[in-house]
């Protein structure tokens, strides 16, 4: 017995050192790798950064864009020739370079404020990085050139100018050499530790071995050129890389660190995106060569000859007064964990292994009845649970159907198509509630010779959202009968008068809430060919000839506890026509959370959306607008109530 503990314990010893000395050699090659890893981005950031801010500063020069648009101009020309040069001052390597667009003059300054000029042609090779440029890069793009005959490398920042309509007109930019800086960071002497950096493909830009770096710039065809992968022979250290390459840029991770094998050699890797050059930055250490095992030896041999000498010491006497006794109890133990509950162990001693079997003996008596308690107390609560979840799903049944047939009565109040088709040549209705009840609401009606047109915005969406709307529908219906048809800001300020009134917004109690609506109101008359639009919080739209033109609305909305009583909505009269088309929309469009890091959709996207389609039927129009908000939403839930419409005489 002595013997098999002893063995037992020098081999859990040896075990438990090697593990924590293990995964203490792990954590120190983690921590290497990631502070590498940090201080590698860090030196190629200070170098960079600053570059490509002041190339985009000059790519948004509006003199050199002026110059770019009437190239001929004498005047621009010596005024744009002198703003450059104060750019050249300012870059790190003294040196510019400009390529316009419209008559494909290429102007560069090296370290000289005289610049040279040349012609660009697409049929030559040297200048076919331009018509690359041109084509598919949208801001700016960094391209590395690698001499290997004078072994100096150098990256070009080629960034995009645009005109005011965002069109291409040309390129503008400056090159750094980074000859020494990669060689610090990739050639830094230190044993075991290798940097490499990559592309966003993976290619190798920057090696401790030159070779590859010199292949892959006199390289021109991409898929001859070697990537990280190459190097990685193990599939599964390959996958590890290619994962990681591919999650920095989309989960905004600093350092993703993780094991790889490369060489035949155990490894810690640590990768960090460069994202302002669109580069990986990687660091390899070698874990043997961080902290060895051998560091810890005698640290595990003074262990184990520690461990022999105490189970000599004291093993012999407490297996006669310890262990044997205890066996006993281990064994009793066994028995009541498979539901023994009437084995019995001696209680004959008087020492604290009589006083322990004593107290088990008491223990197994009342855990025997305690378990006969407790599986009746469990059988009773199941029954319960049983009942009360069958109850539960019979009342989310009802709330679900008591739901579905408030959509159904609350889409009967919708205008029918019928009555679009009367007012309006060409029409749309882009509607997308949030929940299956919708906040939101779009009210069409004729009265007196002339066509309303409402979108309304209620408070919140859903179930309460859909008693507001069918309250506003109600009101205006009411409003349109008793006060007035051809007057939309008179309609307004009677519904905030009515909302507060029927929703009692001036109390102080407890029970008072507060809601209200934004809405957009028009009154046509085709006839007279004019309308007369008042708004609360929401715009409207016109769209001729290309032209986009945004009609607002009063600040003041309907309804809401802070909007006065007397406040008197603004009529904004507007002349139609059979070639304009006229939208509106709640906020729940401008407002979809989206992109990469879930900003609104917003304003300027919405109007360059409707340019953009303008050559569109308007009935085909709601379905490429649901498509790009789908879009710019991604796997994000939708935030609120939308609706869109749009419409022509």
């Amino acid at each position: 017995m002595i013997a098999a503990v002893f063995m037992v314990s020098i081999l859990l010893l040896i075990l438990t050192l090697y593990g924590v000395t293990s995964k203490i050699i792990n954590d120190f090659a983690v921590s290497v790798a990631t502070r590498q890893v940090d201080n590698n981005k860090n030196k190629i950031m200070a170098v960079i950064d600053r570059e490509v801010v002041l190339a985009q500063k000059m790519a948004d020069d509006n003199l050199l864009k002026e110059w770019f648009l009437s190239p001929d101009s004498p005047r621009l020309r010596t005024s744009a020739l002198k703003q450059l040069e104060s750019y050249r001052r300012l870059f790190r390597d003294k040196s510019y370079f400009v390529a316009i667009g419209s008559n494909l003059r290429y102007y560069v300054a090296n370290k000289t404020a005289e610049a040279t000029v040349a012609l660009l042609n697409r049929e030559n090779k040297d200048d076919k990085w331009y018509f690359e440029s041109i084509k598919s890069v949208d801001n700016f793009a960094l391209n590395l050139d690698y001499n290997a005959a004078i072994h100096k490398a150098k990256i070009w920042i080629n960034v995009i100018m645009k005109d005011e309509k965002g069109r291409k007109i040309g390129i503008v930019g400056s090159g750094i050499d980074i000859s020494d800086f990669l060689d610090s960071i990739v050639q830094n002497g230190e044993k075991g530790i290798t940097a490499i950096l990559v592309d966003e493909h993976g290619v190798i830009q920057a090696h401790q071995n030159r070779e590859l770096v010199e292949k892959n710039a006199l390289e021109r065809d991409e898929q001859k050129k070697t990537a990280i992968f190459g190097l990685l022979k193990d599939a599964d250290s390959a996958e590890k890389m290619k994962r990681a390459l591919d999650n920095l840029p989309k989960e905004h991770m600093k350092v993703a660190t993780f094991p790889l094998h490369i060489s035949g050699n155990s490894s810690i890797a640590a990768v960090s995106y460069l994202p302002q050059i669109g580069w990986f930055n990687i660091v390899l250490v070698d874990v043997s060569h961080v902290l060895g095992f051998n560091n810890f030896l005698p640290i595990i041999l003074v262990s184990v000859l520690a461990l022999i000498l105490v189970i000599a010491i004291i093993g012999i006497p407490m297996n006669r007064m310890l262990l044997a006794p205890l066996v006993l109890l281990t064994s009793a133990a066994k028995q009541i964990a498979i539901g023994n509950y009437s084995v019995t162990v001696p209680t004959d001693r008087h020492d604290e292994i009589g006083d322990l079997s004593k107290s088990f003996s008491r223990m197994a008596d009342t855990v025997q009845k305690h378990t006969a308690d407790l599986e009746n107390a469990v059988r009773i609560r199941t029954e319960e649970l049983t009942l009360a979840n069958s109850q539960l799903e019979k009342s989310q049944q009802r709330i679900q159907e008591s739901i579905e047939y408030a959509s159904v009565i609350q889409n009967s109040i919708l205008p029918a198509e019928a009555l679009f088709n009367r007012a309006f040549s060409e029409w749309f209705v882009l509607y997308k509630p949030c929940d299956i009840v919708s906040g939101d609401l779009y009210w069409l009606r004729e009265c007196k010779g002339r066509t309303l047109l409402a979108v309304v915005d209620c408070t919140g969406h859903g179930v309460p959202g859909g008693f507001m709307t069918m309250t506003v529908h109600s009101l205006l219906n009411q409003i349109i009968d008793t006060v007035s048809a051809d007057d939309p800001g008179r309609i307004l300020s009677e519904l905030n008068r009515q909302i507060q009134q029927t929703l009692n917004l001036r109390q102080t109690d407890d029970r008072t809430v507060d809601a209200g609506v934004d809405i957009a109101l028009c009154s046509l008359d085709s006839e007279r060919k004019s309308m007369v639009f008042a708004g609360a919080g929401i715009s409207l739209f016109t769209l001729s000839n290309g032209n986009l033109k945004e009609i607002p609305g009063d600040r003041q909305r309907v309804g809401y506890r802070s909007s006065h009583l007397d406040y008197s909505y603004t009529n904004k009269s507007i002349g139609l026509d059979r070639e304009t088309v006229y939208y509106t929309a709640s906020d729940g469009f401008f407002d979809e959370g989206g992109g990469e890091k879930g900003y609104s959709f917003g304003n300027e996207r919405f109007n360059a959306m409707l340019v953009e389609n303008a050559g569109l039927p308007l009935k085909e129009q709601p379905e490429r607008f649901n498509g790009i908000i789908a879009k710019w939403r991604g796997s994000r839930k939708q935030r609120d109530d939308i609706t869109m419409v749009g419409f022509k005489l």
